[in-house]
């Protein structure tokens, strides 16, 4: 697994910085918000009983905002950070970031699952069908992607003694994503 992605970083390496950052916001805005957002008007325009029976991409601001606007942009900053900082990437980082990612994604189902927190990807507690998958998929490797930021800039601060700009905005960006998400689930 990790010679492949070695190989997908070194063939992706024959792009230039500025196409990278912008593949990454553009896959995260994709697959974190506008596959979801075409589903859900699709949904809207058949007039499908989820619409009206369980929330879903459209109703929720952590969607709109967080998975639409603050991801996008936290992960292009993290992939310029990573780019420029390739000294502190590690194989043993990029593995714990795999663990860290799946205890997210664990935690987050979990605690859905646990307090009843139903939606169009979890119609009932414990049950996730293929939209569910879709999204569990997509978080794993955000929270994978962001917690190698995470592991790798804080690498960087140590040995530089110095904490770099590009950990604090993602880290203000993630709180805010982080209180959009509560504020939808109040």
């Amino acid at each position: 697994m990790i010679n492949f992605l070695k190989n997908v970083i070194n063939q992706a390496t024959g792009l230039d910085s500025t196409s990278i950052i912008i593949a990454v916001g553009a896959a995260t805005f994709f697959f974190g918000f506008g596959a979801g957002a075409l589903y859900n008007y699709y949904l809207i325009l058949t007039n499908s009983p989820i619409v009206s029976t369980l929330r879903t991409s459209l109703t929720f601001k952590s969607a709109i905002f967080g998975d639409g606007i603050i991801l996008p942009i936290i992960n292009m900053t993290a992939a310029y950070f990573l780019i420029k900082n390739r000294k502190y990437r590690t194989k043993t980082i990029l593995v714990y970031s795999f663990i860290s990612g799946f205890v997210v994604l664990a935690y987050f189902h979990i605690t859905q699952a646990v307090k009843g927190l139903v939606n169009w990807a979890m119609p009932s507690p414990w049950h996730w069908n293929l939209l569910g998958l879709w999204h569990a998929i997509y978080m794993y490797s955000v929270a994978s992607f962001i917690s190698y930021f995470y592991f790798t800039s804080i690498k960087s601060a140590i040995k530089e003694k110095k904490i770099p700009l590009q950990l604090i905005l993602v880290t203000i960006g993630m709180i805010t994503f982080f209180i959009l998400l509560d504020l939808d689930y109040r």
